[in-house]
């Protein structure tokens, strides 16, 4: 079980936090390669890992192979184990630029891109993807085609179109088909279902169903952190209302720690706190 690379909510305490509950998998939050490489503060901020993350991974958007690999070197020498492209953000600040879930339009020359970032980056790369783009039609099965072509080391697949948003219940059929093409075409290539998985009876169903490597879990995590031991330990956790304010406290004690005690500090920490606790509370 993978944390998802989430806006917002892939802030390094969150991360330190779901470490704790036994995520052994971590993404950061996705990173624009190219104000990366110019040096952009708050993106270079984002390539830091808390001391707990065991294997960690750096989420950068481009369509770019020069940009996609100046980014993975940055991140290697960070300290990321791998670089992972994400082809599925649905949001208009990176589909404006012909990134995330638009890439999905061009699977051509997105095997053209994956497979120039995968031959110069230092480290293994990776591909988030939905089943389309918004507005396209469903293309994730030749998609993931050309990814394995191109040589990406894994493929997380959202069972969701970029229009659908959240709208709609993740078809984690056309994840299955797409394990079975995997299968067929000699496997070797790892992939992983992302979608709807709130609960670790849902996590372990989905996996047995679908047949994929492993899952992601993006707002699952953000309920519930320790959604990660439950999915290890194959049993539920229903903590008591103290024992979830103690965790949305050692939340805030993380945050206190990575930001800082001053006004700058606590200002970052209330940009995220009310959020999490909107998520924690449900």
């Amino acid at each position: 079980m993978v944390l998802a690379p989430l806006t917002r909510g892939g802030n390094l305490p969150f991360r330190r936090l779901c470490a704790e509950f036994g995520a052994e998998v971590t993404l950061g939050e996705m990173i624009f390669a190219r104000q990366l490489l110019k040096g952009d503060v708050i993106e270079r901020a984002r390539l830091r890992r808390a001391s707990n993350e065991q294997v960690f991974g750096v989420q950068i958007a481009t369509n770019d192979v020069e940009e996609g690999v100046g980014a993975a070197k940055l991140a290697a020498a960070a300290g990321a184990d791998w670089v992972d492209l994400n082809c599925g953000c649905p949001i208009h600040e990176a589909t404006r630029r012909g990134l995330g879930s638009a890439m999905l339009r061009q699977p051509v020359r997105l095997e053209r891109l994956v497979r120039g970032i995968a031959a110069g980056s230092p480290l293994p790369v990776s591909v988030k993807v939905r089943l389309a783009s918004e507005g396209g039609d469903v293309n994730v099965r030749e998609v993931v085609g050309r990814l394995r072509a191109a040589g990406a080391a894994a493929v997380t697949i959202h069972g969701r179109t970029a229009e659908a948003r959240y709208s709609k219940a993740a078809d984690w059929r056309l994840i299955a088909e797409c394990v079975e093409d995997n299968a067929e075409a000699g496997g070797g290539m790892p992939l992983l279902g992302n979608g709807d998985l709130l609960t670790q009876y849902e996590a372990h169903g989905r996996m047995a169903q679908s047949g994929v490597d492993g899952v992601m879990v993006g707002r699952g995590a953000l309920i519930k952190p320790w959604i990660f031991k439950e999915f290890r330990d194959r049993r539920a956790w229903e903590p008591s209302a103290a024992e979830r304010v103690a965790v949305y406290r050692q939340l805030a004690c993380f945050m206190k720690e990575h930001f800082g005690d001053d006004a700058k500090g606590r200002r970052k920490a209330w940009y995220f706190l009310p959020w999490h606790f909107d998520f924690l509370s449900r």
